[in-house]
């Protein structure tokens, strides 16, 4: 069965990779520097979607996409009847958790990290997020964990620096008074693609450009 294609005359409508394109094209066309931090392409990040269980089963560790994710310290556990959606990670054992550390890696590069979704259960807990390059650290957030209670639910922390590359990174939970848990889900990585890579992809869409609405007769 042939696919479709799209009809003499037409355009193939822009998706956010060709946005980030045209913007490199549009920048390269006026002989402007190409920040690689400037322009990020969307990515699904890590959904901990591969993981089988059994809930509560230990957490050693998982590959998605591209993205390596490695337990460094504490204690994490499979969540497989609570996420956002289900599955998720959770630093325990539930009601005696510890400070418990993530590190992700890119197997492709440069990486950033936008946000991260949590559930600090039964109370307010802490987080401190370390971004590397190299050797050196490229930034440093600490903050609060706002709790959550009976229903529980999560909730969304955005980080202060989305768009600066790393190759290196570590997430570290820290519960405060009375949290019998924190669960962790969809942690908002994104391949930050080599400044090759998208004059290739401006190139293709500047061919694109020129295309017009064909009129009818």
């Amino acid at each position: 069965m042939k696919g479709r294609g799209f009809a003499a005359g037409f355009c193939a409508p822009l998706t956010a990779l060709g946005f980030a394109a045209a913007h490199v094209f549009a920048v390269a066309s006026a002989g402007a520097q190409i920040v690689p931090h400037v322009i990020i392409v969307p990515g699904p990040g890590i959904s901990f979607a591969p993981l089988t269980g059994p809930d509560g089963a230990t957490y050693l560790g998982h590959t998605e996409g591209d993205f390596a994710v490695t337990p460094t310290a504490g204690a994490w556990f499979q969540g497989l009847s609570y996420g956002n959606p289900i599955p998720s990670i959770y630093d325990g054992p539930i009601n005696s958790p510890g400070t418990a550390v993530l590190q992700v890696t890119d197997s492709v590069g440069l990486f950033t990290l936008n946000s991260l979704h949590y559930s600090s259960n039964n109370g307010n807990s802490f987080y401190d997020i370390q971004g590397y390059l190299g050797a050196t650290l490229a930034y440093h957030e600490t903050g609060t964990l706002s709790g959550s209670f009976d229903p529980f639910s999560f909730n969304t922390l955005t980080t202060a620096h989305p768009n600066d590359p790393i190759d290196g990174l570590f997430i570290a939970l820290i519960p405060g008074f009375g949290v019998s848990s924190i669960n962790l889900d969809n942690i908002g990585v994104t391949t930050v693609p080599e400044p090759g890579s998208l004059l290739l992809l401006a190139a293709g869409l500047a061919a694109l450009v020129r295309c017009r609405p064909s009129k009818r007769a």
